[in-house]
């Protein structure tokens, strides 16, 4: 019986103790807001930013793998017009519109031979820069708008350097 009371003056003593130790004037609901706005500034855009800048990131890559690819299949004189068609067919997708991407730079350099190999073997490289839009601007928030962060507050560069051995065209 000792036992028993014992613990229910325990859990009477745990009970007002914790009573004590709540304020009734609401604090809680007073630090949401605060707490909030930093969870969201902090934490949240830039997170979504950041896979953002991801997906414009691997559309950009896949223009300078097309590219590539249609210029490794084709003569030399004809790698004008295959960049050009890779240029609007990726123009034409979603994916341009979906990241907010533009097309800075799509070149290719002549044909290089690698050291010691002969004239069949061939490589075709192609340079390519594609600018990316955040897709939520911070720059408007006063304390980020200082800073200039490509990606946060303003457009990103995405440079693409990709060397691919030229098909055989028919020369040997």
């Amino acid at each position: 019986m000792a036992s028993i009371l014992f613990s229910k003056a325990a859990l009477e003593l745990g009970v007002l103790s914790m009573r004590k130790m709540r304020k009734a004037g609401g604090s809680q609901i007073a630090e949401l807001a605060p707490s909030l706005i930093i969870l969201l500034l902090v934490i949240l855009f830039p997170m979504i930013d950041i896979i953002y800048l991801g997906v414009g990131y691997c559309s950009g890559m896949y223009l300078n793998q097309m590219t590539t690819r249609a210029c490794s299949t084709s003569k030399p004189s004809d790698w004008a017009a295959a960049r050009n068609a890779m240029n609007s067919a990726w123009l034409s997708s979603s994916l341009p519109h979906f990241t907010g991407s533009s097309i800075i730079k799509n070149d290719f350099k002549a044909p290089q031979t690698l050291a010691g190999g002969d004239e069949f073997d061939q490589f075709v490289e192609v340079n390519t820069q594609v600018q990316v839009s955040p897709f939520i601007s911070l720059a408007s928030v006063p304390f980020l708008s200082a800073l200039s962060i490509d990606g946060l507050t303003k457009p990103v560069v995405f440079n693409y350097i990709d060397k691919r051995p030229m098909e055989e065209t028919g020369k040997n």
